[in-house]
Parts: structure tokens; sequence; C-alpha cells
């Protein structure tokens, strides 16, 4: 089960794929499948606790999945000197 959400932040495109029964992985280091980087709790990746899904309900995965990139949205916000909170939720990168 996978989803590929257009990411305005990163100005691309990404994947977030369940290749096995539960685990989510997601490719924001190019890499695909269980190459790529496992999502955490908090939108943060490979730290933290290992976010899981294991159910077969698609719009329930996609909900799931667009609620970590929610999070993961605000982290990248917080972390960086270049983002502003002018535009929440389509958040657009100061030049």
């Amino acid at each position: 089960m996978e989803i590929t959400i257009k990411s305005k932040i990163l100005g691309r495109s990404i994947t977030v794929s369940r290749p096995g029964s539960s685990y989510l992985y997601v490719d924001l280091n190019g890499k695909p499948g269980t190459l790529g980087l496992q999502i955490c709790e908090g939108g943060t990746v490979n730290s933290g606790s290992t976010l899981t899904y294991s159910c077969d309900d698609y719009t329930k995965f996609a909900r799931f999945v667009r609620r970590w990139y929610q999070a993961f949205t605000k982290v990248r916000v917080v972390e960086s000197e270049n983002w502003t909170y002018r535009h929440c939720d389509g958040y657009e990168v100061e030049e």
C-alpha cells in the first residue's frame, strides 16, 4: 500500500509506503520502500516511536499518512530559519 503526496514544501512528490504488514517508509532520502526512512511519531523519521499501520482500508491509510505529513511539515517549520508561519498548510519557503 502506498500514497504519493505532492509536497510544496520539498518542491517534489514524496511517497509513503507500507511494503510489509505494518511499518511505514517515506522516500525522503530518495530510496523507495524499506530503503526509505521509517516514519515516527511527531512528524519525525528514524527517531522516536515508529508509527505502524496494519489495516487494509486505503482511505484510513491516506488519512493516517496525511496526519503524519502535517506533523512533519510543522517540525520542518520549527527546524528551519527559512520557513515562514504565514502559509500554514501550504508552507512556502522564503528565499
